[in-house]
């Protein structure tokens, strides 16, 4: 097994973060993330919780040997994503695991972001962890190493796409406000 872990902070407040959240997709710098469809919402009126269920699909290039395996060089994957986000402790908490190809791998990643304590309105916390075991004695290594190398690359790709949707959230915000006359 294989682990990773990123940390960011963006100079954003948790609700304009967890707003682009929302919107990252589609987005230009993340084209092998194919759709994004909600399979499940629900409200927690009392503890203020929006639970989401969502199934991500990927289409991605993998390494030869691998693409063996699967006859295609860029396989459709599935991925279930789990999210909850409390307004109370404005917490997000996502969870997702691959459900394709789950007998020769699993990858589950968690991810949170949280109102920086020493400054709520003005920076959130950003934290990724990766798990991938491969079950492929021979090559389960190799498979790790190359899932984990691929996962870094779309981590950074993944918080610069953010980064943009942040941006534009608070320019039309800006923007927004200068129509009514506010600023």
């Amino acid at each position: 097994m294989k682990l990773h872990t990123t940390e960011h902070t963006y100079s954003h407040p948790w609700s304009a973060v967890t707003t682009a959240v929302w919107q990252k997709y589609p987005n230009e710098r993340t084209p092998h993330v194919v759709t994004v469809d909600v399979l499940r919402r629900d409200v927690d009126q009392e503890r203020k919780v929006l639970r989401t269920e969502r199934l991500i699909t990927l289409r991605q290039n993998i390494p030869a040997f691998i693409a063996r395996f699967f006859g295609a060089p860029q396989p459709v994957c599935h991925f279930l994503e789990v999210s909850e986000i409390d307004l109370t402790t404005q917490t997000y908490t996502a969870i997702s695991t691959n459900l394709t190809f789950r007998d020769l791998m699993v990858m589950d990643e968690t991810v949170r972001y949280t109102a920086d304590p020493s400054a709520p309105q003005l920076r959130t916390r950003f934290v990724q962890d990766a798990a991938v075991s491969a079950s492929m004695s021979r090559f389960g290594s190799y498979l790790e190493d190359a899932l984990i190398k691929r996962f870094k690359d779309n981590a950074h790709v993944g918080r610069q796409a953010l980064a943009d949707v942040i941006d534009r959230i608070v320019l039309e915000g800006k923007v927004g406000l200068q129509h009514l006359h506010i600023v």
